[in-house]
């Protein structure tokens, strides 16, 4: 499944290499979701792609409720497994099969990741696997590295990127689809931390392979979302003893990161985020995941501590500070608390 927004100029790249993936007798039905594009996207995938189901929604819903729009279909039709792909990405022909086998093998895998590779360096690794940090940041692994140092064999992962992941059904109608509240950005690994909660575990396929136009959005926007939803998943998936037990990370975090946003020309998005938790509805937000994460609890939260990192390495919070100051203090604060999740 696709979910496509002003995509315009990936359209014969992406759909055109899925015409061309293998399919083994697999039973494959390629659906793209449209969030409310104003280009030629549509029109394009339906003249040049007539085989792929097109559903239109009449505004940009964001990453989580749009491609849920997608994810219930296929849900609704009876699929085993859903495959959510960016548009700006192309496919290895084996990508989809490869993953299916990874899949099949490891029957407690919830999510698969393709392994990412950068489109423009294809000898580099754009994503081995999303990181877990403990003060709730998602981040890519292995950026940039020779995809040759990746192992071949499929690997547990902390979370799946939802750039390039399968998806088992049966997973995802236990645990729920994407988080709606997010909107935009570690929707996907919010669900990895469900499907961890639910006795599920993320896997990365590294012959499963997937071609990333990426680029950094530097959009000081996108900080805001990164801030609050942060927040937001951590608030509502963790026990609260352990919310109460990071607290005083948390807070020092606060602090950092607010100088950090200050240096960067994102303190008004940072701001924002703060400002978001004094709606009352962020709060019932807040109740109904926590209600949702004790109904399918499945496992303590040191199942999600055990794969939690305690470095940043994220592009949008580089500098020297970093490797100086804040890893070395985060790697002796989650030495201390770790043992105490539970």
């Amino acid at each position: 499944m696709v979910l496509t927004h002003d995509a315009e100029p990936f359209v014969e790249d992406c759909f055109g290499s899925l015409s061309r993936a293998r399919r083994d007798g697999v039973d494959i039905e390629v659906i793209a979701v449209d969030n409310g594009s104003k280009d030629r996207t549509v029109r394009l995938v339906r003249e040049r792609f007539p085989e792929v189901t097109v559903l239109e929604n009449a505004r940009n819903l964001g990453f989580a409720a749009g491609n849920n729009v997608g994810i219930r279909l296929a849900l609704e039709r009876g699929a085993e497994f859903v495959y959510l792909l960016n548009p700006d990405t192309e496919v290895d022909p084996s990508f989809l099969v490869e993953a299916i086998a990874v899949a099949q093998a490891e029957p407690r895998a919830g999510a698969v990741q393709s392994l990412l590779l950068l489109a423009s360096e294809r000898d580099r690794v754009n994503s081995a696997g999303n990181a877990i940090h403990f003060l709730g940041l998602g981040h890519v692994t292995r950026y940039r590295e020779l995809a040759s140092s990746v192992s071949p064999e499929p690997v547990e992962i902390p979370s799946a990127s939802g750039a390039s992941v399968l998806y088992r059904a049966a997973a995802l109608r236990e645990v729920g689809l994407l988080d709606e509240d997010l909107f935009l950005y570690q929707e996907d690994m919010e669900l990895c931390w469900r499907l961890r909660l639910g006795g599920y575990t993320a896997v990365l396929a590294p012959r499963s392979v997937v071609f990333h136009k990426y680029e950094f959005s530097r959009n000081p926007e996108k900080f805001y979302f990164l801030e609050r939803n942060r927040a937001l998943v951590l608030m509502k998936n963790l026990r609260l003893r352990n919310l109460l037990l990071l607290a005083p990370a948390l807070a020092t975090a606060e602090v950092g990161l607010a100088a950090v946003a200050l240096r960067g020309g994102w303190l008004r998005q940072k701001v924002r985020a703060w400002g978001y938790f004094l709606r009352p509805a962020a709060w019932r937000q807040v109740r109904e995941g926590r209600r949702r994460q004790r109904s399918i609890r499945r496992v303590p939260d040191a199942e999600i501590a055990r794969v939690m990192s305690a470095d940043i390495a994220f592009e949008g919070l580089a500098g020297a500070w970093l490797e100086r100051l804040a890893n070395p203090a985060m790697r002796l604060a989650w030495r201390a608390l770790r043992p105490l999740v539970r």
